[in-house]
């Protein structure tokens, strides 16, 4: 019989809740463990039906939620690894790094329903004994025959332990948070805060996005982003576009701008965009492709045009679609814009044409971004000759 007896506690935690910690701490005291190690999942091969929350948004709830409990530790390994996630594989890691301990996996009783789907389910009950808590929605007698059917068919044991009815889930506390309504009772105070601060699982209408993109942004670019969404609705309108679509792309626009570079790789990497070293070069355009990011990820947007307006707002790029192109132009004929040349110009041609506007604006950024001896996205070249060439424009 091992020594030593530490318990894992995986999941999504998405985000952590007070839940999430009743079972850990009543894992811990009746099964005597040394420690729980909680394990945020990477990449959940069971999470493809919706976007999972960054995994350092993940990671930072749960520093917050565990920073006062000794005897509870996080491990990164899931999140570090490539490619999905398996329970199976992640214990045979444990086992073979720490043979002197025998582990106790902490699952609710959901999942305990749900381990037969589980990648090979008997390699996980061979490697760690399984705690279950039984959180609320399922009887005793039903857990027992589950365990009994479980073990019967694969082996291994599974203990479970008291704790607690609690009405949580994660995925209602999203989807609570997504609509502004309090969830603080459901949550640690430290993780409520940092879902405030950070817009975490908003879902709500265009609307609400105008406070909490005032909050993100320094004044000025505050003020420039509202006038981009004046000029996105107008050329809307005038083309025949959504106009709640270009509002919601330009508020979004540069939700990333007051960004570190590094904060902006970051983002880019855990969004599966990530940057090249060659690209970070081109800084001043990278804010765009973290906000599309953040756009998909933290404000639950979906819709692929507006997430590309988002995206290609700085350099353009051939083909645009209507609302990139939209979206491109306002941010450069918006109001407050007055130092850059030909503007009036490029104001009027807006209302008549806009591959034309566009073509102008590529011209004098190249030419702009020559002049100060800046860093040249190739994009940015392909897109004025793109449109040179669609409206045979002298350049």
């Amino acid at each position: 019989m091992e020594d030593r007896r530490v318990g894992i506690f995986g999941g999504t935690f998405d985000p952590v809740h007070r839940a999430h910690l009743q079972l850990a701490k009543s894992a811990y005291e009746q099964m005597e463990l040394e420690s729980v190690i909680f394990l945020p999942a990477g990449d959940p091969p069971h999470k493809t039906d919706r976007p999972v929350t960054p995994a350092y948004r993940r990671l930072e709830m749960l520093k917050l939620c565990l920073k006062d409990y000794p005897y509870f530790q996080i491990s990164e390994y899931e999140i570090e690894k490539q490619g999905n996630s398996y329970t199976a594989e992640t214990l045979e890691y444990f086992t073979q790094m720490h043979p002197e301990v025998r582990f106790y996996f902490i699952i609710g009783a959901d999942s305990l329903f749900d381990l037969d789907t589980w990648y090979c389910p008997e390699r996980c009950l061979n490697k760690a004994v399984f705690v279950v808590g039984n959180r609320t929605g399922h009887s005793e007698k039903e857990i027992d025959r589950q365990i009994l059917y479980l073990t019967g068919r694969y082996g291994g044991a599974i203990e479970k332990v008291d704790m607690p009815g609690m009405e949580i889930s994660s995925s209602n506390i999203r989807e609570m948070a997504g609509h502004g309504q309090d969830v603080s009772l459901y949550l640690p105070p430290a993780v409520d805060e940092y879902i405030k601060q950070n817009h975490l699982y908003y879902r709500g209408p265009a609307e609400n996005l105008t406070m909490l993109i005032k909050n993100r942004l320094p004044a000025g670019r505050f003020l420039h982003t509202l006038g981009v969404v004046e000029s996105a609705q107008s050329l809307a309108r005038k083309y025949g576009a959504d106009a709640e679509r270009a509002r919601i792309a330009a508020l979004l626009h540069d939700v990333a701008k007051p960004l570190s570079t590094e904060e902006i790789r970051r983002i880019c990497e855990e969004g599966g965009d990530p940057v090249s070293e060659e690209e970070l070069a081109s800084e001043k355009v990278l804010h765009a492709r973290a906000g599309a990011i953040i756009a998909r990820e933290e404000f639950g947007i979906t819709d692929q045009e507006i997430l590309d307006a988002i995206r290609y707002h700085t350099t353009g790029r051939p083909g645009m679609s209507l609302l990139e192109k939209i979206i491109f132009i306002a941010d450069y004929i918006e109001p407050g814009r007055s130092k850059a040349p030909n503007l009036d110009r490029i104001r009027r041609e807006s209302a008549l044409d806009l591959n034309r506007s566009i073509c102008m604006i590529a011209r004098d950024t190249l030419q702009h971004l020559k002049e100060t001896g800046a860093h040249i996205d190739p994009r940015s070249e392909e897109t004025c000759e793109y449109y040179r060439s669609i409206t045979n424009m002298m350049i």
